[in-house]
């Protein structure tokens, strides 16, 4: 059932908007990151193996733990950062062994050394692959061919929920997205990486607007080692604020926002001394757990309705929370850029019913819009074709 209404409420024109994002280095930003990471390698080597992708679900990755310590100018370690890569994953096809390690570790080592450059992956992580074949299903973890992989062919809805994508970020949304990116570059391997080395990447932004002003709220780490005084301290955060500044200077502003931009700001009118040996909070005992940060966009958008469920390391196959959203956020994305009209859809799946046409498609449109174009986009984006671009595509989180 497909219903399309003029009904769209633009969250541009509210009187207030809050926007949360947690960085790149933070601790739930990173284990999501690592657990889609480890989900599109495995379903990568599935693919080249067994020509379709085995049942498995990662979605619960913890990172976290670890304790170091600046002392007499060196960084030393009382207790390794601990990677826990916790669900059920298939490792026997036809027989034929799996070895999860071999797929697993070097993801999650290569992610974090490129992020998190000031921390040794090999002797400062400890990566443990805790998974299981348990089920009641038998062979569902452990096929003894094709057959015993039903979705490879004929792929149903993995679960009953709700998915819910936006066509059209507001100036709060981008600003939340793209003022991180000006710290970065990216690697080769379309990773972010650090642009600037006296800074930590445990970022975290929010961003709140009352009717034309925008405050930019940004909690920064000073590394370590980079500052020896209060004052200098002071001057590295001086640095980023200017860089921030003159970036708001040059974007696109049509509604004529009022910005300001407060780093590490105490209600007295101090700089908080926030400051790290490795550059996440995960250094001193915090801890990240998949599902408790942004949404697929990279976001935490307080206003808007939003999918129940995270899609990090669900099987990228069949499972709702994961494919629903993304073929619903490309389809968004589409009707804004090519029609020219902002759109929220909402899909309901039933388990084990039809992942390309939910039960509930609701897409809720500016007034104006052709309806046949947004139909043609749906079923364009809601088939088959989903599968190589969600496995393949690399996206900030």
């Amino acid at each position: 059932m497909l219903l399309i209404k003029e009904d769209y409420i633009d969250l541009e024109q509210s009187e207030i908007e809050i926007v949360e994002r947690k960085g790149i280095g933070h601790p739930d930003t990173l284990a999501d990151k690592l657990a889609e990471e480890c989900s599109r390698a495995y379903s990568r080597y599935c693919l080249d193996h067994f020509g379709c992708i085995l049942h498995y679900n990662i979605d619960k990755l913890y990172i976290g733990a670890g304790l170091f310590r600046y002392e007499e100018g060196k960084i030393k370690k009382y207790h390794n950062i601990v990677v826990n890569l916790n669900g059920r994953v298939s490792n026997t096809m036809n027989g034929e062994k799996i070895d999860l390690e071999a797929i697993f570790v070097p993801v999650i080592r290569k992610y974090l050394s490129t992020v998190m450059p000031r921390l040794d992956v090999v002797h400062d992580v400890t990566i443990n692959i805790n998974c299981t074949q348990n089920t009641k299903r038998e062979f569902w973890y452990s096929p003894r061919n094709i057959l015993d992989v039903p979705d490879a062919n004929t792929v149903t809805a993995g679960d009953t929920a709700l998915c819910v994508a936006h066509g059209g970020l507001t100036f709060c949304e981008n600003l939340a997205l793209s003022i991180e990116q000006q710290l970065y570059e990216f690697s080769e391997d379309g990773y972010m990486k650090p642009k600037f080395f006296d800074i930590g990447q445990d970022i975290k932004f929010m961003i709140s607007r009352i009717g034309k002003n925008v405050d930019i709220t940004m909690c920064i780490p000073v590394l370590k080692g980079c500052y020896e005084t209060e004052q200098e301290f002071d001057q590295i955060i001086l640095k980023y604020q200017k860089i921030i500044e003159d970036y708001l200077l040059k974007i696109d502003n049509p509604n004529q926002y009022n910005m300001k931009v407060h780093i590490n700001y105490k209600d007295d009118g101090t700089v908080d001394k926030y400051s790290l040996c490795i550059g996440s909070c995960i250094e001193c005992g915090e801890e990240g757990i998949v599902g408790r940060g942004n949404n697929s966009r990279g976001i935490i958008p307080a206003f808007r309705a939003h999918t129940v469920e995270a899609p990090f390391g669900k099987n990228m196959r069949y499972h709702t929370g994961c494919v629903v959203d993304f073929m619903a956020r490309n389809a968004a994305n589409r009707i804004y850029k090519e029609l020219g009209f902002k759109c929220s859809l909402y899909a309901l799946t039933r388990n084990r019913n039809s992942l390309y046409e939910p039960y509930v498609f609701y897409v809720s449109v500016e007034k104006g819009a052709d309806h046949k174009q947004i139909e043609r986009i749906i079923k364009q984006e809601f088939s088959s074709s989903y599968l190589e671009k969600i496995v393949m595509k690399k996206k900030v989180i």
